[in-house]
């Protein structure tokens, strides 16, 4: 899947990408109701303004995959993050079991085709982050 329009609608975010975005290994009934659960996961602390959130699209490549981290490969990430306090640090992949939204959502990570996910607390706020997969 191309990334380009979903970053350009939701432009009322503060939208971070490279110049050239890899197209992912996803498709839009599997990440855009995810994106949408990830935007209100951002907002469910604290009143914020939806352009207090930041959605930056990433080209990663993980070099050597290890034990509770992403598998080694080519990966367009998905984060979403700002001023709201998250739940504890997390992490997930398909198949270890998660609690807290990640667990929730474990069904949709799987049908958006996420390889690996993960919540981060910082003294600002906190972040939601997607793997996808790159297409070749």
């Amino acid at each position: 899947m191309k990334l380009d329009a979903l970053l350009r609608a939701h432009s009322y975010l503060r939208v971070e990408r490279p110049p050239e975005l890899w197209e992912a290994d996803t498709d839009d009934r599997g990440l855009i109701p995810l994106l949408g659960e990830m935007i209100a996961a951002s907002l469910r602390y604290e009143t914020l303004e939806l352009s207090e959130l930041t959605l930056n699209a990433s080209n990663v490549v993980v070099e050597e995959g290890g034990p509770g981290g992403p598998p080694a490969g080519a990966f367009v990430a998905l984060t979403v993050s700002g001023p709201a306090a998250r739940e504890s640090e997390a992490a997930w992949s398909p198949g270890v079991a998660a609690s807290g939204w990640l667990g929730r959502m474990h069904e949709n990570l799987l049908a958006a085709r996420v390889r690996y996910a993960y919540i981060r607390r910082h003294a600002a706020g906190g972040s939601i982050t997607l793997f996808l997969r790159r297409l070749p």
